[in-house]
């Protein structure tokens, strides 16, 4: 039976790509059908790629983006505005539809999100449509939220994880991803987990990480 994470994170720049890339790569050495999905993306390299494709197409070792991306932006701004920028409105439903095509050609799918939870897909006069709305329309799918471990960083997650709680999912996973070396995980591990409790029923397994090694989560 085939079974989909998708992975979000509190912001920006938090490391959802590297914590993919890596994931993948240690599904596939361990022989398991896994497939990395970047359905939406903003911004292209010279090549004409965007830079978090290429890297989820190499830790794959594919090379047609269609494989794993439905749509890149060519400016390197939020879905919304570039969208509106480029005059490309999204199709929620054709989105769908493309991540529930590719959801068949494997046995674990990584569905790498955009942003945060609340970064708006569409924004117009006619509609809104938030990751959040993507995500609601994947009921089926385990949540694995990232969060970069700096200033403020607590704020983030545990409005996340409030958002999350309010549409009904809870996180499997939280990944204090440690990109600046700051060796604080475990300090934020002993406060956040008070909090968690009183927002979840069920605790999310929380893992440290620093290096792809770190990545001990088991499917």
């Amino acid at each position: 039976m085939s079974r989909t994470i998708f992975i979000t994170a509190t912001g920006t720049d938090a490391g959802k790509t590297w914590v993919t890339e890596h994931l993948v790569k240690r599904l596939l050495q361990q022989s398991i059908g896994a497939q990395a999905l970047k359905p939406l993306a903003s911004g292209v390299l010279e090549s004409g790629l965007n830079d978090d494709v290429k890297r989820l197409l190499d830790a794959q070792g594919k090379e047609d983006p269609s494989t794993i991306n439905f749509h890149t932006y060519i400016s390197p701004v939020a879905p919304a505005l570039a969208a509106n920028l480029e005059g490309n409105t999204l199709l929620p439903a054709a989105l769908c539809d493309w991540v529930v095509s590719k959801e068949k050609n494997a046995d674990v799918t990584l569905l790498e999100g955009v942003g945060g939870l609340m970064v708006p897909l569409i924004s117009n006069h006619k509609e809104t449509w938030l990751v959040s709305d993507w995500l609601q329309t994947m009921r089926h799918a385990d949540v694995l939220l990232v969060v970069p471990l700096r200033l403020g960083c607590m704020n983030d997650l545990l409005l996340s994880c409030k958002c999350l709680k309010d549409m009904n999912f809870v996180p499997k996973w939280i990944v204090l991803n440690d990109i600046d070396n700051n060796h604080t995980g475990e300090s934020t591990t002993q406060i956040i987990l008070p909090v968690l409790k009183r927002i979840f029923d069920v605790m999310p397994q929380i893992i440290c990480v620093q290096k792809p090694e770190d990545l001990d989560i088991s499917f």
